[in-house]
């Protein structure tokens, strides 16, 4: 479950990463002869394909951490924990 959380982290900092280059790119020269032109489409593709793995990892990371925790053998999401059985019961 760790390494699931871990990886969503990860996914949100490249939705930060890459969604703030997609708006710096938006605002230089556009199309300053064929070549820069062709270079600007090149990066924009990467970054936003970059980007849709970013969205799918943090999706599938909290997905994954959701799983692990509650088909977890010991159950700790779905019934209470003995230490929490046992200070209910003091009260």
């Amino acid at each position: 479950m760790g390494f699931s959380i871990t990886s969503s982290v990860f996914g949100g900092v490249t939705i930060i990463c890459y969604s703030i280059s997609i708006s710096s790119y938006h605002y230089w020269h556009y199309g300053w002869g064929y070549n820069y032109y062709s270079e600007y489409h090149s990066e924009m593709a990467i970054t936003s394909i970059i980007l849709i793995l970013g969205i799918i990892e943090f999706g599938i990371g909290i997905w994954a951490a959701v799983v692990c925790c509650t088909l977890n053998s010991c159950n700790c999401c779905t019934t209470p924990s003995d230490q929490v059985k046992v200070l209910v019961s003091i009260y």
